[in-house]
């Protein structure tokens, strides 16, 4: 069964109550969407006895087995723009330009467990109020009422409370996203990632009683993937900067961050971020993190892509994040740590390529595949000397590379950049040089892999051609622009 609901304002999630019975805690729902979601959604389609497999895992898994009952079925809405309606008589969605899929906002699952019950979701960053500007999304599938339909997005949910709390949560957000994402990963539910915590079977309670990091990177390790532990060295109150670099790279490479916040005992989901406003003029050398204004958390105590400052002063900031676990795919073997004492020593190279002085450079870097980087070269092949482009199309590139890219403050400001370096994910931490490319505007050093410290161009490089553009595009593809509705 189905039913309407046509919407003014997003206020008028008001009526979500005369609808929805209270197992399923409507009222709560509708406050809680009303005060996150823009006033594009102007008509949710109400599902009833929806079958959601997350929910079904812990019910039969924990919640039948209760002396209290709980109903073993769900409801899904589904949230659209003014261009769609709903035709009661023939169950059907009616679109004037009929390409439904543009309209469609996503989807949010409601378990009836009383409390907690906002479960499986999938938003458009579109719609969300303060939304980062920059967001990790996959291409997740819904099928409804004979339509498929797609929504880019990042899974959340609340916490059970009882089988679950909020690691938990991120856990399954990030390990939902991958099996959406990446092929190679399977989809896992809820009381599966429960039992993933633990060697044994905890039983009863004892979940909703807290997870740990060691944990949370059980459940990573259990999954098949290969997780890393990074935690904050510094002391309380005062700044890791290595450690919140190493956090930016990881989340600009499109790998979610599992963000323990131990000040508040709470778990977390990294998803995205947003740059500041651009400053000109300071000197010295600086990196992405010091141009960070915001990061986007999938929180289960909220609806997703909460932006929080990097720094207010308040308990929740981004700088209150103390440790986080990224969960990598096997064939990157060298990590962010490394990078980041490598790329300041690139610049003693700078003269090599006719690199800015660096007093006047901010440096940014991040995992991308050898594939999306030669797209993304061919796409501003205007930008390239032939001689450039034809390494960069054929240099036998591993599955990952890291990419340092080197800007100006000006060029920051525009989206551009100066110099990029392309290093081996593979290689290992005892390399002294691995590298696969380092090129600026005038000049380039091409490196062979096969003959570790020595480069295929002599040791002059490569001489390039002056393009007369004020620098190359800077390389942002990891993640989706927010566009806000």
């Amino acid at each position: 069964m189905y039913k309407w609901i046509s919407l003014a304002t997003s206020a008028d999630l008001a009526q979500l109550p005369n609808h929805i019975t209270s197992e399923y805690n409507p009222g709560k729902v509708a406050k809680t969407l009303s005060l996150g979601i823009s006033d594009a959604v102007k008509g949710v389609l109400i599902e009833y006895n929806y079958i959601d497999k997350d929910y079904r895992s812990t019910y039969y898994n924990f919640y039948s087995k209760k002396g209290q009952y709980y109903r073993s079925d769900c409801v899904r809405l589904h949230f659209f723009d003014q261009t769609v309606t709903f035709d009661d008589a023939t169950s059907a969605l009616v679109c004037p330009d009929r390409e439904l899929n543009d309209h469609y906002f996503g989807y949010m699952v409601l378990r009836p467990t009383g409390i907690a019950t906002i479960a499986r979701s999938v938003l458009s960053p579109d719609i969300r109020k303060g939304a980062g500007r920059f967001i990790i999304t996959a291409a997740h599938k819904v099928h409804l009422l004979g339509y498929k339909l797609v929504i880019q997005g990042f899974p959340s949910m609340d916490q059970h409370v009882d089988i679950s709390v909020c690691a938990h949560a991120a856990c399954w957000s990030i390990l939902r996203h991958y099996s959406e994402r990446y092929n190679v990963h399977r989809e896992y539910l809820v009381h599966e990632i429960t039992m993933m915590a633990h060697d044994y079977n905890p039983g009863g309670l004892v979940p909703s009683k807290g997870l740990q990091i060691a944990h949370a990177e059980r459940v990573f390790q259990e999954a098949g993937t290969f997780p890393i532990h990074i935690a904050r060295t510094a002391l309380p109150g005062t700044q890791d900067p290595q450690f919140y670099r190493q956090l930016i790279a990881y989340v600009e490479s499109g790998f979610p961050l599992f963000a323990a916040m131990h000040s508040r005992r709470h778990a977390v989901a990294l998803v995205g971020y947003e740059w500041r406003q651009a400053v000109r003029g300071q000197p010295g050398l600086r990196y992405a993190w010091d141009e960070v204004e915001t990061l986007a958390v999938v929180d289960d105590n909220y609806l997703p892509y909460l932006s929080i400052l990097r720094s207010s002063g308040s308990p929740y900031a981004a700088e209150a994040i103390d440790a986080f676990i990224v969960a990598l795919p096997e064939k990157i073997y060298y990590p962010a740590d490394a990078v980041d004492r490598l790329a300041p020593a690139l610049l003693k190279l700078g003269p090599a390529i006719d690199l800015p002085p660096s007093n006047d450079i901010i440096i940014r870097y991040f995992i991308t595949t050898g594939s999306s980087y030669r797209h993304f070269a061919r796409e501003h092949a205007s930008e390239f000397d032939p001689k450039l482009l034809q390494y960069i199309m054929t240099l036998p590139y591993a599955q990952f590379i890291w990419v340092v890219e080197f800007s100006t403050d000006e060029q920051w400001a525009n989206g551009r950049i100066e110099a990029r370096a392309v290093i081996d994910a593979t290689a290992s931490l005892r390399e002294p040089m691995p590298l696969w490319l380092f090129h600026g505007r005038e000049g380039a050093l091409i490196f062979d892999r096969k003959k570790i410290g020595q480069t295929i161009a002599g040791m002059g490089g490569l001489k390039l051609a002056n393009i007369g553009h004020a620098g190359f595009t800077r390389m942002d593809r990891n993640l989706r622009p927010t566009q806000t509705k």
